[in-house]
Parts: structure tokens; C-alpha cells; sequence
């Protein structure tokens, strides 16, 4: 009797580590099958676009109508000058656009793969990278907006495309591990989807995405524990001309390191469950 709990507790551990070592063999298989989603993200760029004359450039068209229009409008609303806030705008609307497409299709990335995660044995991290790599595309579309945008108002050559760059592979680095939580809690509780779209409109508006910080006088106290501000921050400075903010920079160094430890442990936890919640 005496020796069944201590049984039961390395058993317990003993599975607990063969489910770490799974998940991470599941990682490093769905690297080595990047052929695999690449091939996928790119597949779904063309379903989307199937049949149209632009294709995903309406997404460019889309996007600068936008900015043209709401910025105009928002400039003279807010008495600020064009030529300051039309660039902070259009900087704004295509990294938010980027944040809030691989969220919100990362919290579908499990359930739209479902038939095929029943009928194979793929590792499930690959349709993460899928949806990263078709926010990444999709991204790239956009972003002529913002050097057109440089261009009209005089500021093309003092884009940093470097600092940019990495503020970039920082903020897909963190939305990664949210689009990956996303994705397993969405897998099991399908309503979850719902609840994330409504918790990243809030957001945007809680953002400096349409609005600047030095225009509000109490705009820090709700941006500094708001990972998504930081975001914006790393990509929009250089992209702006402006000094990269290495408070931005240490912030989601940091989450990425708590998220993506979140994220695995979830997965460990989870992953052989999940075929079951689809």
C-alpha cells in the first residue's frame, strides 16, 4: 500500500517528460515538413484570390484607400498635421492588420485543418507556421502603402529597413505563441473565437494604431503593460525614421521567452488531445 503513491508519481513524471519530448520532436518535425505548409500558406493566397483581376493586391488597393481617407479626415478632427499623422497611420493600420489577421486566423488554424489532422499524423506547430507565413505575405502587400506613403511625404530615405526588419521578426515571434494558444484553446471551445475578436477590437482602440501617444496626456498609463503597443513601437519607429525604443525591444524579448514557454507547455500538455477536440 505504502509504495503505490510513490509509483503513481514518477509514472506521472516519467509521462510528463515523454510528453515535453513529444512536443518538442513535434516542433522540430514541422520545421523539417516546411516544404509542407509553405506549399499550403501559398495555396490558400491563391483559393483566396481565385478569379480576381487584382488579386491580393485589392488587399494593397483595400489598405491605401484607407489611409488616405481616414487619415485626411482623422488629421483635421484631431488638428494635427497631415504630414505627421498620415505616416503614423498608415504605419499603424498595416502592422495592426498583420497582429490581428495571424491572431484571429492562428485561433482557426487548428479547427480549418481538422480533416487533415484526423486522417495524418502531422505535427500540429506546421499549421501555426502556415498561418504566420500568410499573415507574413500578406503583410508584404500592404507594406508598399507605407513606402508610398514615405515617398509622398518626404521621408523614404530615412527609413531604417534593418531596425525594421528585426522589430518584425520580434512582433511575429510573440504573436506566434499567441496564435498557437489561440489555436488550442479555440480547438476546444469553439465560442473562443468570438471572445478574441471582441478582446482585439478593444484593443485596437486601447492602441496608438489611429491615435498618437504625445497627443494624449494620460496615453502611458494604459500603452506600458500593452505587449501589442510595443509591437507597433519596434517596427513603426524605424519605418518612421525615428530611434528604435529599446524598452519596446527588452519588453517582447521577454515575452517572447514567457509566451512561447506558455505555449509549449500547453501544447505538451494537450497535444494528444487535440485530434479529439476537432
Amino acid at each position: 500500500m505504502a509504495t503505490a503513491p510513490i509509483v503513481y508519481k514518477a509514472s506521472g513524471r516519467r509521462g510528463f517528460a515523454q510528453e515535453m519530448a513529444g512536443a518538442a520532436n513535434d516542433f522540430v518535425e514541422s520545421f523539417k515538413s516546411h516544404q509542407l505548409w509553405v506549399a499550403l500558406a501559398m495555396n490558400d493566397i491563391v483559393a483566396r484570390y481565385r478569379g480576381s483581376m487584382l488579386g491580393p493586391f485589392w488587399i494593397t488597393i483595400t489598405t491605401a484607400v484607407f489611409v488616405a481617407g481616414i487619415g485626411l479626415v482623422y488629421s483635421e478632427l484631431m488638428n494635427v498635421d497631415p504630414a505627421l499623422y498620415v505616416p503614423w497611420m498608415a504605419t499603424g493600420i498595416v502592422l495592426w492588420n498583420l497582429i490581428l489577421g495571424m491572431v484571429l486566423e492562428g485561433a482557426d488554424a487548428m479547427i480549418s485543418a481538422a480533416g487533415i489532422i484526423r486522417q495524418t499524423a502531422t505535427p500540429l506547430p506546421m499549421f501555426i507556421w502556415r498561418v504566420v507565413l500568410r499573415g507574413i505575405i500578406n503583410f508584404l502587400h500592404q507594406v508598399v502603402v507605407i513606402f508610398v506613403v514615405a515617398a509622398v511625404f518626404g521621408y523614404l530615405f530615412k527609413i531604417n529597413l534593418p531596425m525594421a526588419a528585426f522589430g518584425l521578426v520580434l512582433t511575429v515571434i510573440n504573436v506566434a505563441w499567441m496564435a498557437m494558444i489561440a489555436s488550442i484553446v479555440s480547438a476546444r471551445f469553439r465560442d473562443t473565437q468570438q471572445v478574441i475578436g471582441s478582446v482585439m477590437q478593444l484593443i485596437f482602440f486601447m492602441s496608438p494604431v489611429l491615435w498618437r501617444p504625445q497627443d494624449l496626456t494620460k496615453a502611458k498609463a494604459i500603452l506600458a503593460p500593452n505587449p501589442f503597443f510595443h509591437m507597433l513601437e519596434v517596427v513603426r519607429g524605424p519605418l518612421l525614421g525615428l530611434p528604435v525604443p529599446m524598452t519596446s525591444v527588452f519588453v517582447l524579448l521577454g515575452l517572447a521567452v514567457l509566451g512561447w514557454t506558455a505555449a509549449f507547455l500547453l501544447f505538451a500538455l494537450v497535444r494528444r488531445r487535440i485530434v479529439h477536440y476537432l
